[in-house]
């Protein structure tokens, strides 16, 4: 009787302590998860956010990031339980622009790697943007457990989480690995480029462009929930040629030369409506550029009014406000006044900004109402006619995917060792 009796107390015991150290796992993601106003509430979980000493006023909790302005003051609460992990996954890794370190909060908040975390046990947690404005793709916020104990990641991983492919040449999978136990599902968003089977091996389509595949598995009782992409660019090259006028209509890249290197502009982002023009380089100073095309990387300069409007591949017009030196990206022409130079450059003016590229140490391109630090015009290369449009695949050349499989034919990660079949081969993996 007093052995049965000391048992029932174990196991009562094991199940209080199960039930205290259970875990619920909320996580914001931004562009998903969001509200107009100055709150976001999400399975008892809820981000308030005040505009404190903010001289910008109050951030956002609306956009693809969640941004919170110099002086803003976040609140996390909870009302399910204490909170004991808070993980911020931001969009830059230093303490001066967006990044986790600009957050000042109660004592157990850490940074690194683009990720602030903060540990500890509370029902709400403030923290103030202190140095510059922080930036968020994801707020994970983690109620019950020991503070500072999380389920173990899921660890889910594509060998490359980018891979340009020229039509043509031989086309090898990235390979996947794991660590939970949940069942891992995959899927393409876009079949006619690429598509993905049950076991992570990603195959061709018949279509250039870009394809994400994703895999994602679900939280269970010791992992976390998790999530990898890998992005298939399929493409061909694309050629472009100095231009020394302009024909309305056309594609061009707008391009730059400094320091023995070439340098040609970037759209913005799909989603965004202002900002620089990130660059691509090329080495030497060259008078024709071959692109590896997956997407449209140019701009159309079509005749408006006086000038030229210059569109992007997303269908929005460049244009310059009064305050910034980033474009705006808008929905209607706006005509740029153009100059030609002799050294093969253009002048690309709008409201009394022209285009130039490499303010300072920067490679990227802005306009301002004067010359800067070491800034050079741009130049514009045309597309060479016969060279764009989308191409369909055809190709017969076998799919390498690198999967391992053991001897009795079970899928196996990248730790297994032992003798293994890898693309029809054995081979002894130690």
């Amino acid at each position: 009787m007093i052995k049965t009796l000391r048992f029932t107390l174990m196991a009562v015991m094991m199940l209080i302590c199960g039930a205290i150290s259970a875990q619920t796992v909320v996580t914001f993601t931004a562009g998903t998860d969001k509200s107009e106003g100055a709150t976001l509430t999400k399975d008892g979980i809820t981000l308030t956010l005040k505009e404190g000493t903010s001289t910008s006023g109050l951030g956002k909790l609306a956009t693809a990031e969640y941004r919170f302005y110099k002086g803003n003051i976040l609140t996390v609460s909870s009302t399910i339980g204490n909170i004991t992990n808070i993980e911020f996954t931001c969009t830059a890794n230093n303490t001066t622009k967006w990044g986790p370190g600009c957050f000042a909060a109660q004592n157990g908040y850490t940074f690194k790697d683009k990720v602030g975390t903060w540990v500890g046990n509370a029902t709400s947690v403030v923290f103030t943007a202190e140095s510059a404005q922080v930036r968020a793709k994801t707020i994970k916020v983690t109620v019950g457990g020991a503070a500072g104990e999380t389920k173990k990641a899921a660890k889910l991983a594509f060998s490359e989480e980018k891979v340009n492919h020229e039509v043509g040449t031989d086309f090898t999978s990235p390979t996947f690995s794991w660590e939970t136990t949940a069942t891992v599902k995959f899927s393409s968003d876009n079949e006619a480029v690429a598509t993905v089977n049950a076991e992570g091996v990603i195959a061709l389509g018949t279509e250039e462009g870009k394809a994400v595949i994703t895999a994602e598995s679900a939280e269970n009782d010791v992992y976390a929930a998790g999530k990898a992409t890998c992005t298939v660019y399929v493409w061909h090259y694309v050629t472009y040629k100095k231009a020394t006028e302009i024909e309305s209509g056309k594609k061009y890249l707008i391009v730059a030369q400094r320091d023995g290197n070439t340098y040609y502009a970037m759209p913005q982002k799909e989603t965004a409506n202002y900002g620089y023009l990130n660059t691509l380089m090329k080495k030497g100073t060259l008078d024709e550029l071959k692109i590896e095309s997956s997407y449209d990387d140019n701009f159309v300069f079509a005749k408006y009014e006086d000038g030229y409007s210059i569109q992007d591949c997303y269908g929005r017009y460049l244009y310059m406000d009064d305050e910034h030196a980033a474009f705006q990206l808008g929905k209607e022409p706006v005509a740029w006044e153009l100059e030609a130079s002799d050294n093969g450059t253009f002048s690309l003016t709008n409201n009394g900004k022209f285009i130039q590229f490499g303010q300072g140490t920067f490679k990227s391109f802005g306009a301002y109402a004067i010359m800067q630090d070491i800034t050079v015009l741009p130049m514009l290369f045309k597309m060479v006619e016969g060279t764009t449009g989308i191409n369909n695949i055809q190709t017969t050349t076998a799919v390498k995917n690198n999967v391992m499989y053991n001897i009795a034919g079970q899928r196996v990660n990248k730790d297994y060792k032992g003798l293994v079949i890898m693309n029809g081969k054995k081979m002894m993996v130690k």
